[in-house]
């Protein structure tokens, strides 16, 4: 949450130091989600083996902001297979492994982890190597949908935040227009709150990032995927990008709420410049507590970034003054010498 405030100059005086006088500021209060259930929608077709041992491997990843901002979570697996797949027994799928994969949005053996399950890095790896047996027309949203609409689902808590991660390396098959599947997932929670709910694609947004074997496995850009992460305020990951970790702490930040980037009203003057979380300022220079910097996005908004490692903590305040100015960032960090 941001506000916006204006800072009445003090009168100047005689002096023997300069006094920097700041007429605009932005507040900032870090939250996160104090409950979040998350559905996990793997793809499991048929070559989706290395991606879903990589999600298994990296549960530590996963959890980092959830533990960060103390997050009470609860995790439900599903696949992108709604109808039961034809069994295929030259490929290792017989009609006996088949004929058990959950269909129609149900979640893999009915488990929900949670805070209080014992050894979830072992749970959490079997619940997400869910097989390369499914069907091989994913249809991630319609499954979502189908678990998240039964009413009788344990997995969805009234005073809980929803976030959706679809993890595929082919397109979405679905039936319906995307918007239709954002608007009905939203309205699950809220379909006003789009602090609520959100959902984040791990898939393939460009076809050119992926490798021969990416490639020759049947790795397909995920526009449909991408779209709704980007119409439900979520985050896109590549799913051939070398960086599994990094790309799997990337899906928890946004699934925990917690904030690394906060926009300012306007382009500040870097002399005048001066962040404080918790009353206490944080040098630009890196040596504070937590580590900051400056940046300007598209179409030339302003913004304050910190590092993922030193994040201000849940419930804290921070506080930006300046005076406008030029707001160019070869100029951050070196006492405003453009303005």
């Amino acid at each position: 949450m941001r506000q916006r405030v204006f800072l009445t100059p003090m009168l100047l005086s005689c002096s023997d130091y300069d006094l920097i006088k700041r007429n605009i500021g932005d507040i900032f209060n870090q939250v996160s989600a104090s409950k979040v259930d998350i559905l996990l929608v793997v793809d499991n077709s048929c070559s989706m083996q290395p991606y879903q041992a990589e999600l298994g491997a990296n549960f530590d990843s996963f959890l980092t902001f959830f533990i960060e901002g103390d997050v009470d979570y609860q995790i439900g697996v599903t696949t992108t297979t709604i109808t039961e797949p034809s069994p295929r027994p030259d490929d290792g799928c017989p009609e006996s492994i088949t004929s058990q994969i959950p269909t129609n949005g149900g979640l893999i053996d009915d488990v929900i982890l949670t805070v209080d399950t014992p050894d979830p890095q072992s749970v959490f790896n079997d619940l997400v190597n869910v097989g390369v047996c499914g069907a091989g027309w994913e249809m991630g949203m319609e499954s979502a949908l189908q678990a998240l609409e039964n009413s009788n689902t344990p997995l969805l808590r009234n005073d809980a935040h929803l976030s959706i991660i679809f993890v595929s390396d082919e397109e979405d098959g679905s039936p319906m227009p995307v918007p239709d599947y954002v608007n009905r997932l939203r309205a699950i929670k809220d379909p006003f709150g789009r602090d609520v709910f959100n959902a984040s694609s791990l898939v393939v947004p460009d076809i050119d990032a992926c490798d021969e074997n990416d490639i020759a496995s049947g790795a397909s850009p995920g526009t449909r995927y991408v779209e709704f992460a980007e119409e439900a305020n979520g985050i896109v990951g590549d799913i051939c990008g070398d960086d599994f970790s990094s790309i799997i702490t990337d899906l928890s930040l946004a699934s925990s709420r917690l904030n690394d980037t906060f926009f300012l009203t306007n382009k500040p003057d870097f002399a005048t410049m001066k962040l404080t979380v918790e009353g206490e300022e944080m040098p630009c220079d890196g040596t504070g507590e937590y580590v900051w910097t400056y940046q300007l996005w598209e179409n030339d908004i302003p913004v304050i970034i910190f590092d993922r490692t030193t994040l201000p903590p849940t419930n804290s305040r921070i506080a930006v003054e300046y005076n406008n100015g030029s707001g160019d960032p070869q100029y951050f960090c070196n006492d405003g010498e453009s303005e």
